[in-house]
């Protein structure tokens, strides 16, 4: 039984090779920009949480590494607990392998050996609450406990506030000197590679899931990108949800601050990332769910098309609920659940699970009114009547009603419900629409169909972390 899948793999032969959400014209534009840009540069590619923006910065380190470019991916967000990023950031550039020439990796090693020296020295010097501690480059350890010490014994007024500020600064220019002396080095190295279809040879350093990080880290990492790393030819590409990385701006610096405005400082160029067509990401998490076996069995006419009809209005609804691709994948591994708890031959209704699973996800207080037997039918049909223009059609809104309508378990709540609509109080041509299909959903289907049957399926489903 399959309740989770592994994240999908970008190969570096064909990073395209498994996708179902048609990136490649969208990497292929952010493989031109990025290739365009001379650095220091950063982007910030937004996009709410769960929208597949790892995937596509997979798909897209392959494109640049295939056009000469070295690639450095940081996942910020498994780091977070590190008390200064920029460590966490200097470790992460030490354990890639950016396949230099046994001439170019000698020296270069020795420029990112001071980078680690001086790193080092910055986040004690952060640690230790501002103590500024210049050794020339060199660590000591018995100089910085001495220099500690020595400040803490004296009182505020008795510090050289100015001097230690200087010396920090001193140590900013050295990093960054530092910085691009290697930079140079693996710029000149690239050039003797005539094997790569080059548009030039910046270095991109990719930080990945910084909108899940502590707030303090997210905007402590931002800032020393913009203090330490803003040197020729390095360019940063965030992938971020905005909107998230301005709530932790608000919580480090308070409500009252311009988080928007604030934020603007940092990128030179945000891009949005488009939302995927999902249909295709849907039938391919079917397949991955190892669900295409279970839909096979369905062979009874009434219940062959279920996986047809849950499909086509699963795409519906979460893309008119604009569901994130995190959150489809969940409706899915819902879906798995309750295929393994219904036998083969039982009606599920197709199109009523999908409405039900997106309710569960986007509208729970009308899910938990349905698992109580009560069928908030007005409010329901609200809610879909009020989802983006042509996201949903007349259509789908009408079959959707059709099946609430016949589904109620209070049968007798049904009865009055569709009899006031065939008694023409109520008479138009959206009306007549809607009869008919119940009309055509009581010939295709004899049996009972109870919503909160199928909704406490879902339920039970939704307990399975």
């Amino acid at each position: 039984m399959t309740y989770r899948i592994d994240d999908i793999d970008v190969p570096a032969s064909n990073p395209f090779q498994n996708d179902q959400l048609g990136r490649e014209p969208v990497v292929d534009f952010l493989t031109g920009l990025i290739g365009r840009l001379n650095g220091p540069f950063v982007m910030a590619l937004d996009a709410s949480f769960g929208m597949g923006k790892t995937t596509l910065v997979s798909m897209l380190i392959e494109c640049l590494k295939e056009k000469g470019h070295r690639c450095i991916y940081f996942n910020a967000w498994k780091v977070d607990y590190a008390t200064d990023p920029l460590v966490a950031l200097v470790a992460n550039i030490d354990r890639i392998e950016l396949g230099l020439s046994n001439e170019t990796e000698k020296t270069y090693k020795k420029h990112f050996e001071e980078l680690k020296r001086i790193t080092s020295i910055l986040a004690r010097t952060s640690a230790e609450n501002a103590i500024k501690v210049l050794t020339s480059g060199i660590i000591d350890p018995e100089a910085i406990s001495t220099a500690i010490n020595s400040t803490e014994s004296k009182n505020d007024d008795d510090r050289d506030l100015v001097a230690e500020f200087n010396r920090e600064s001193e140590m900013f220019e050295k990093f960054r000197a530092e910085l691009c002396e290697a930079v140079e080095l693996l710029q000149k190295d690239n050039t003797r590679d005539e094997s790569k279809d080059k548009m030039g040879s910046n270095l991109v350093f990719f930080v990945d899931e910084l909108d899940r990080c502590r707030p303090t880290f997210a905007v402590q990492l931002l800032e020393r990108i913009k203090h330490l790393f803003d040197i020729p030819n390095v360019v940063f590409v965030l992938s971020l949800d905005k909107k998230q990385i301005e709530a932790s701006i608000k919580a480090v610096y308070g409500e009252d601050i311009d988080a928007t405005e604030y934020l603007r400082r940092f990128f030179n160029l945000e891009y949005g990332i488009p939302v995927a067509d999902t249909q295709n990401y849907i039938s391919n998490l079917i397949t991955r769910f190892d669900l295409d076996p279970i839909f096979n069995e369905r062979k009874h006419p009434i219940i062959q098309y279920d996986k047809t009809r849950f499909v086509e209005y699963l795409y519906f609804l979460a893309n008119a609920t604009g569901l994130s691709l995190r959150a489809i994948e969940r409706c899915i591994t819902r879906l798995r659940i309750v295929m393994d708890q219904t036998p083969s031959d039982q009606y599920l209704v197709p199109i009523l699970l999908a409405l039900l699973i997106v309710l569960h996800s986007k509208k729970p207080e009308l899910f938990d009114q349905i698992i109580i037997g009560q069928v908030p039918l007005k409010e329901t049909i609200q809610y879909l009547n009020s989802l983006p223009d042509g996201k949903l059609s007349q259509h789908n809104i009408n079959v959707l009603h059709a099946y609430l309508l016949i589904a109620d378990p209070d049968t007798e709540r049904s009865r009055e419900r569709i009899a006031g609509l065939e008694s023409g109080r109520i008479s138009n041509e959206q009306t007549q629409r809607l009869l008919e299909i119940i009309g055509s959903i009581r010939r295709t289907n004899g049996t009972q169909i109870s919503l909160t049957e199928i909704a406490k399926k879902i339920d039970l489903a939704s307990w399975v972390r």
